[in-house]
């Protein structure tokens, strides 16, 4: 278990299924998709953990708080030969929104990602109509690389995805100036 200040990340667990279901028909989740996510049918959802549990995912986390899961993280389009990875986080639980549990979990997270998996470079995409994430993700030290315009159709129009990105020396920078920091 990685802990944070607010969160934790934990693999993710059978039991985690009934919870992971739930905040995947809230509206919230809708209007934070911009209307276009659709509830994952509980069949699907126990077909992904199922797969999930038998590869044994080593890069994918269960962000706890006040002992219940609130979101997930996780690495994907990895690359080891040029040290690149994305990534994907969410907070699903309304409540724990806006709150910094999302900044928490991901500074956990990148800790992880540089400093025990020693990936060189972390990118990820947002819709530019996200603006809290892009905030927020700015903050840890990601910067803007670049846009796909009119990329995703959301709610009526066409938006951005913006590709944000952050190097290792860049994250450990910032840390040895104290500008992050987790427990543990």
């Amino acid at each position: 278990m990685l802990q944070g200040e607010k969160t934790s990340l934990r693999a993710w667990e059978q039991t985690d299924l009934p919870r992971w279901h739930e905040l995947s028909r809230s509206v919230y989740l809708m209007q934070m998709g911009g209307g276009d996510w659709y509830p994952e049918p509980l069949a699907r959802l126990e077909y992904w953990f199922k797969k999930s549990l038998e590869k044994g995912a080593d890069d994918e986390f269960a962000i706890m708080a006040d002992g219940k899961l609130i979101g997930g993280v996780g690495l994907h389009h990895s690359d080891r030969r040029s040290g690149t990875t994305s990534f994907g986080i969410g907070i699903y639980d309304e409540a724990y929104v806006g709150r910094g549990y999302g900044s928490d979990a991901l500074r956990v997270f990148l800790t992880w990602v540089f400093e025990t998996q020693n990936w060189r470079r972390l990118w990820l995409t947002t819709w530019s109509t996200n603006q809290r994430a892009y905030r927020a993700y700015q903050k840890l030290g990601f910067v803007e690389e670049g846009r796909c315009p009119e990329e995703v159709y959301c709610d009526g129009a066409y938006v951005d995805e913006v590709i944000m990105g952050l190097l290792r020396e860049e994250w450990q920078a910032r840390r040895s100036r104290g500008v992050s920091h987790v427990k543990g």
